[in-house]
């Protein structure tokens, strides 16, 4: 049980770690433009079934997706946004959005001004709520390492 909970402290270290590197990635290089769903591959149609489904998704056209989550489908937009300079861009985004519902029109993405076709929806902010996440699960798991004590390997090579 406890070599388990060392890898997992290094799991949530490594995600941590991958977090912050994302958020400081975004909001250094990164610039954040309103954008408009210009077209999307989850249609009215599709919306409809998953809607009356009641959540079985194999009886619907778009059927089950592995990406896909409890009450949520993984979508691919075409979107339109304008850069810094003016220009108008676009870009093919993938996000989440609620089963059943009308997913927004309108939202904010996060691109690459030196390839503006590399655009994102999951922001710093997001990517820094991850990265608490991982550093409150790590602190957990660190706590139930400690109650139960460093596997033997573990504890002869530290000391």
């Amino acid at each position: 049980m406890a070599d388990f909970l060392v890898l997992a402290a290094l799991t949530c270290w490594l995600f941590f770690v991958f977090c912050v590197w994302r958020a400081l990635c975004l909001f250094g290089t990164w610039c954040p433009a309103p954008a408009m769903v210009w077209r999307s591959d989850y249609n009215e149609g599709q919306q409809s079934e998953d809607f009356w489904s009641l959540g079985m998704t194999m009886f619907t056209s778009r059927g089950w997706n592995w990406r896909d989550g409890d009450d949520t489908r993984y979508i691919e937009d075409e979107i339109r946004f304008r850069d810094q300079d003016g220009i108008e861009r676009r870009a093919l985004v993938h996000r989440w959005v609620h089963r059943g519902w009308k997913p927004s029109g309108a939202y904010t993405v996060w691109y690459d001004p030196a390839d503006p076709t590399r655009a994102t929806v999951l922001g710093p902010f997001t990517w820094g709520a991850w990265g608490l996440l991982s550093l409150v699960l790590l602190f957990v798991v660190v706590q139930m390492i400690r109650t139960i004590g460093l596997p033997p390997m573990l504890a002869g090579l530290l000391g």
